[in-house]
């Protein structure tokens, strides 16, 4: 846009006057799925036990930001390491909100 520079941070949306915080770390994790065993359960795993998860094949993985629920995604292997690919995001307002295309 012209009188904009190149490298000038964006107006987080909502907060007119305050620049986007570009150098805070903020720790996000993809959660496969969650299960409660007991505590004989626990000391009995070892290498190569199975624990079945509720969520059935295909489904997409909870996308979070710290804590906050942001969205889903799909898993995906990209160059021999996993990726989650963002398949919706959360809306504050409205719930879950489909990517764009």
């Amino acid at each position: 846009m012209p009188g904009k520079e190149a490298n000038s941070k964006a107006e987080i949306p909502g907060l007119p006057g305050y620049e986007s915080i570009d150098d805070i770390s903020i720790t996000l994790h993809a959660e496969l799925d969650h299960k409660t065993v007991s505590f004989e359960q626990l000391v009995n795993l070892s290498v190569g036990s199975v624990l079945q998860l509720g969520r059935p094949t295909g489904e997409n993985v909870d996308l979070y930001a710290e804590d906050v629920l942001l969205g889903s995604g799909e898993i995906l292997i990209v160059d021999s390491t996993l990726a989650v690919r963002i398949a919706d995001l959360r809306d504050r307002t409205t719930g879950p909100r489909p990517a764009a295309v």
